[in-house]
């Protein structure tokens, strides 16, 4: 474990919001953090996502709220549409504001670059790591370096947990489905869509879509697949499963991009987050499966709980850091298993009880099964903030 006496290194690998966020945190601790990110570039956009909860009040100790504020969507409501896009069910944003204290809906993207903007250190795009013993980190250009700590913040495919823990198989629980999310820009179909998420939805597939801002467009696609491996041709195999929805499916599938985000639905379970110098934060080590949502608040949360714990004693900081954050995503998800059949019904007779509910979400009894159905309970895992603050 490292030593609070020097200033120590960190490698950071994986720049999303848990390894930005981490970064952040561990700068302001004093810590030399060096970042790198295989992706060529910063990863914009993505699908939307309610951001509220643990995460929410750690954006608030990083003075972050303001700059998250002014990137919000301004989604009216929650909209569920049939195939001629007749609305069947919908949740007001008043409604859903009710359900989840302090939300801010944005773009996963938009969460990440906020962040991003407040890290002090530069992001090493293009490179990842192919070794890691202990501390000794070998890199994809050739280089080796030595590190008082490695995170490991590089997601549910991980290469930090594939070389230090083993493989994914041990770790990764599919959840039976397969994503896509993709951003462009329509100024008609934006005008038309407004700014409301609505979603088609049939047993088993989703396709949801929500104007942006300036004319673009944000969509999201869902469905249903035995086979855990993504194809070969993503593209190919969206429109396979989509083309025959009615409603704006084919000007969404018309426009689908060759790099689209596509992915798995999984969940990430393991019994330690950590060996030696190294330790895993958010999706890495507790992926909570975009049923879930929360995934961004718990990344942000779990940034904040590491360092904190470093800083405190890093004598014993990873199990302090694990105690605390484990059963929160544990809870978290445990719910999202549950909430498939919320999105994602696999009946019309279940889309229909949950339109039901949607049209009814003005009564408060309503907004209260809503809201066990949409919120895990986390609280606790946060320490009182001090009076000061703790961004320094």
């Amino acid at each position: 474990m490292p030593k609070a006496n020097d200033q120590q290194r960190a490698l950071i690998v994986g720049a999303g919001i848990a390894g930005l966020a981490t970064a952040w945190w561990l700068e302001r601790a004093g810590w030399d953090v060096l970042i790198v990110e295989r992706a060529p570039s910063f990863r914009a956009g993505g699908y939307m996502i309610d951001f509220f909860g643990p995460g929410h009040e750690v954006a608030r100790r990083m003075g972050l709220l303001p700059a998250l504020e002014r990137r919000r969507a301004p989604i009216s409501s929650v909209t569920s549409v049939d195939e001629r896009g007749r609305r069947r069910g919908e949740i007001s944003t008043e409604a859903y504001e009710a359900v989840a204290d302090g939300v801010i809906s944005l773009l996963r993207g938009d969460l990440a670059d906020v962040i991003r903007a407040d890290v002090r250190t530069s992001v090493r795009y293009g490179l990842s790591v192919c070794s890691i013993d202990d501390g000794r980190v070998t890199f994809s250009d050739g280089s080796a370096a030595v590190f008082d700590l490695v995170v490991g913040a590089d997601g549910v495919h991980s290469t930090v947990r594939e070389l230090v823990f083993g493989p994914s198989a041990e770790f990764v629980r599919y959840l039976g489905h397969h994503t896509a999310a993709f951003s462009f820009r329509d100024p008609e179909l934006s005008a038309r869509i407004g700014y409301r998420y609505q979603m088609l939805t049939a047993p088993h597939r989703m396709i949801g879509c929500y104007a942006v801002r300036d004319g673009s467009m944000a969509a999201l696609m869902l469905y249903r697949s035995s086979s855990q491996a993504v194809p070969a041709d993503p593209v190919a195999a969206l429109r396979d499963r989509f083309g025959d929805l009615g409603w704006v499916a084919s000007e969404l599938l018309s426009v689908v991009p060759q790099d689209v985000y596509y992915d798995e639905v999984s969940q990430v379970d393991m019994p330690s987050w950590h060996r030696g110098k190294v330790v895993l934060v958010g999706d890495a080590c507790g992926a909570v499966s975009l049923f879930a949502g929360h995934g961004a608040s718990l990344a942000l949360t779990g940034a904040h709980v590491l360092v904190e714990e470093l800083t405190a004693d890093p004598d014993g900081a990873f199990e302090r850091y694990q105690a605390r954050m484990k059963p929160a995503v544990e809870h978290t998800q445990e719910f999202g298993r549950r909430f498939i059949g919320w999105m994602a019904p696999g009946s019309r007779w279940r889309i229909s009880v949950r339109d039901l509910a949607l049209r009814l979400s003005g009564l408060p009894v309503v907004r209260n099964l809503i809201r066990g159905s949409v919120m895990p309970d986390v609280d606790g895992v946060l320490t009182p903030a001090t009076p000061a603050g703790t961004a320094a």
